[in-house]
């Protein structure tokens, strides 16, 4: 294999992986990253497709789950906040993420030496061999814990012949578990068992989208005045 057909060749799984991992959130969403036993938060970018925020996560930590979650639009909820219960899914999860760091191990050390450095085509057709035997085990692991995440039958399908028909997507397995989940909660809830750090992102976050919210609703509605003071709750918690 010739050096240009091998720079193609990568150059064509990293698009794929990063065109799978890219997330739109729209104005009133963010994304809770997991981090260890803890969580960061992320709006996305500045940048907009079609009015909403590009986010891209890191590619190097493919194993850290996201779950996304949304404030209401007019600062309130028609029903009272709940919890937010994931524990079984951040759990279930443990199980697959270490295949998932194999694949990554695979795919930015593994497939750079077989194309530069071996350059030879069984060794290449052994390492598909390898990562789609890697595959299978993560799905396998998906499907045993299937009910602690939350996972239909039809469900767990799509994620399995998603990273069966590209192997660069099966990256994204443990990611597209989290944003599959339906987290029904308030922020206000979730905010008071973030770590300091996550708090004040997200203060930060919610005083500039909600600030950008307020330009478009009449000054001394109600709405302005729900939107006020859903702020006021976290930067009281920020305090």
């Amino acid at each position: 294999m010739s050096l240009h057909d091998g720079l193609l060749l990568l150059g064509g799984v990293v698009a794929l992986y990063l065109y799978d991992s890219a997330l739109l959130l729209y104005h009133n969403e963010i994304v809770l990253i997991g981090a260890g036993g803890s969580y960061r938060v992320s709006a996305g970018s500045g940048l907009e497709l079609g009015g909403r925020h590009v986010l891209l996560p890191s590619p190097w930590l493919p194993h850290q789950p996201l779950f996304r979650l949304s404030w209401p639009q007019q600062g309130v909820y028609a029903h009272e906040p709940q919890s937010m219960r994931n524990r079984r899914v951040r759990i279930g999860l443990t199980a697959v993420a270490p295949w998932v760091l194999v694949l990554l191990i695979l795919f930015g050390a593994g497939l750079p030496c077989v194309l530069f450095v071996s350059g030879r085509l069984d060794v290449l057709l052994a390492w598909i061999t390898l990562v789609y035997a890697v595959i299978v085990l993560a799905l396998l692991q998906v499907y045993r814990h299937r009910k602690a995440l939350n996972l239909s039958g039809r469900a767990v399908a799509a994620i399995a012949l998603d990273a069966l028909l590209c192997a660069p997507f099966a990256l994204n397995i443990v990611r597209k578990i989290g944003l599959r989940q339906k987290l029904d909660v308030d922020l206000r809830t979730v905010a008071k068992s973030l770590p300091a750090p996550a708090l004040a992102e997200l203060t930060v976050i919610l005083r500039q989208r909600i600030h950008t919210s307020l330009g478009f609703v009449e000054p001394g509605d109600a709405a302005t005045h729900t939107l006020t003071a859903y702020l006021a709750a976290f930067e009281e918690l920020h305090r």
